[in-house]
């Protein structure tokens, strides 16, 4: 007679073992040995299920159990309870109970030995794994209803916390927050350079952040992926997100595959942690995000359009593109979802008068300083953050020393954490040498102006007497982050026409000054 023991944890056994109750699958198998000795049955094999999948295809310890099974390898199969066996969905019980049923494998708990063969013992079998099904269910609503009570009460929802943060158990309840860390500073300068400078994207502003000697939560250069990633996490504006990534499953070649795609649309509540950046940054990095900070035209090409990049549709929320019709250039959306074209001169002729009203009184000699003031802004924060980390460096690399002689690090690793702190300390050094250069520069900059004739002139006046599109799309571009466009009669007359523009300026209205 062969036996074999197999052996699972659940999520309660989880749970258990969180709160000191032991090691479970050294309990069971001590139970199940004692069990076994007593019934005089020889256990030949002891299989130990390390993962706790919902499905067999999770489960690889299971599927070798089953195919053994199935060969007639084994007169028993010593488990605690038959739901460790099967508790996914009714086509994984029906593959186990198929298994015994037409091998006449025994089952044996030590409370009841099913006897596949027995018609009694067989739909007591099913009955049981279906119970276990509906448990699963009922354990698995539980806890979603309990991450959502969590995530309703701004709590941090386990995993690994977002870069620029600690996780901390909150004192004298459930759950964890976050408190901001070092790299805090890290995550305000990218969503300030993100949205004060216009012509910044992800690909430009991943580089600026190397540049400076800034690196991710591995110690490695940012990459866009992580940059973009980081950019619409809403947890560094004080909220907390639920269902952002929530798991979704789908078959291929006959397996279930478990995803976590991004969702553009997910519940969001307010945070019990601090906010490293103001929610009005956050939303302002998701409306650039959107839109795309780049003018769609190629290298080799010649712009045409002055609205390139800035004019979004109202409906679909897509860029215009503009297209040459009977020698007059047309924008529409490229996507076809109901909204009218319109001509370059009927949208300027209607944007125009509203620039002017907004931007009264201000000069090309005002814009550009306004600009100048942000990037001096921006420099200032990385030249702060840069010579700090300088400092931290020195102080390390002294303590470092005085371990060395105080005989606490031995030779090879003072000499390994010596090579570490030097080499850490000149990037960082070479790093503030090239902001310091931007300083000097722009510094250079304010003092010598560039001649923007005439500089007293009002800005939509310039605006009127440029001469290439390339030209007005850069000067539109210091004034808006983008004007959402809608139209829905398809007339060509000024008179009739509903086209309708809204404006997201950069700067406040005349006469409240530039900030």
């Amino acid at each position: 007679m062969n036996y074999v023991m197999y052996l699972r944890k659940s999520r309660a056994d989880l749970d258990a073992e969180a709160h000191g109750e032991g090691e479970t699958l050294a309990r069971h198998e001590a139970r199940l040995t004692a069990y076994a000795q007593k019934a005089g049955l020889p256990i030949r094999r002891v299989y130990r299920e390390i993962v706790s999948g919902e499905t067999i295809a999770a489960r690889p310890v299971m599927q070798k159990l089953l195919a053994e099974v199935q060969d007639g390898l084994w007169d028993g199969v010593l488990v605690v309870e038959v739901e460790r066996l099967a508790r996914g969905d009714t086509i994984d019980q029906g593959l186990v109970a198929q298994a015994f049923r037409l091998s006449g494998t025994k089952i044996i708990t030590p409370l009841k030995t099913y006897d596949p063969c027995n018609e009694f013992d067989e739909e007591y079998f099913e009955f049981g794994l279906f119970m276990s099904r509906r448990e699963y269910r009922a354990i698995n609503r539980r806890l979603q209803a309990g991450r959502l009570a969590s995530a309703q009460e701004g709590k941090w929802l386990g995993g690994t916390p977002p870069f620029g943060y600690d996780a901390y158990k909150l004192p004298h309840e459930k759950g964890s927050s976050l408190v901001p860390n070092a790299d805090s500073a890290i995550v305000r300068t990218a969503f300030e350079i993100f949205t004060l400078e216009d012509d910044v994207g992800t690909v430009k502003l991943c580089s600026r952040l190397n540049a400076l000697g800034y690196r991710s939560a591995t110690g490695k250069p940012f990459h866009v992926r992580i940059i973009r990633e980081l950019l619409r996490n809403p947890v560094y504006a004080g909220l907390t997100a639920y269902g952002r990534r929530a798991a979704e499953k789908t078959i291929a070649d006959g397996k279930v595959i478990r995803k976590c795609p991004r969702h553009k649309e997910f519940a969001v509540y307010p945070g019990r942690h601090e906010a490293i950046i103001p929610p009005e940054m956050w939303q302002a990095a998701q409306a650039k995000l959107q839109r795309k900070s780049f003018v769609p035209v190629r290298k080799d090409k010649i712009l045409k359009n002055p609205l390139a990049g800035l004019l979004i549709c109202g409906k679909c929320g897509h860029k215009m593109q503009a297209r040459n019709h009977s020698a007059n250039l047309r924008l529409y959306c490229p996507m076809y979802c109901g909204m009218v074209s319109a001509g370059l001169a009927e949208i300027e002729a209607l944007l125009c008068p509203a620039l002017r009203q907004w931007f009264a009184g201000y000069t090309a000699e005002a814009a550009h300083s306004a600009d100048l003031q942000r990037r001096a802004h921006l420099l200032a924060q990385s030249q702060t953050a840069l010579q700090k980390e300088l400092r931290l460096l020195s102080a390390k690399l002294s303590r470092a020393y005085d371990m060395a002689e105080s005989g606490i690090y031995p030779p090879e690793i003072f000499a390994e954490r010596h090579a570490h702190l030097t080499a850490r300390r000149s990037e960082i050094s070479q790093s503030l040498e090239q902001v310091s250069q931007q300083v000097l520069c722009l510094q250079n900059e304010m003092n010598h102006p560039p001649n923007l004739p005439p500089r007293a002139m009002p800005i939509m006046d310039i605006y009127e007497l440029l001469d290439t599109p390339q030209q007005k799309n850069d000067l539109l571009k210091t004034l808006l982050s983008g004007i959402r466009y809608k139209k829905t009669i398809p007339v060509r007359g000024a008179a009739d026409s509903d086209l309708d523009l809204t404006l997201f300026p950069l700067v406040p209205p005349a006469g409240k000054g530039i900030s």
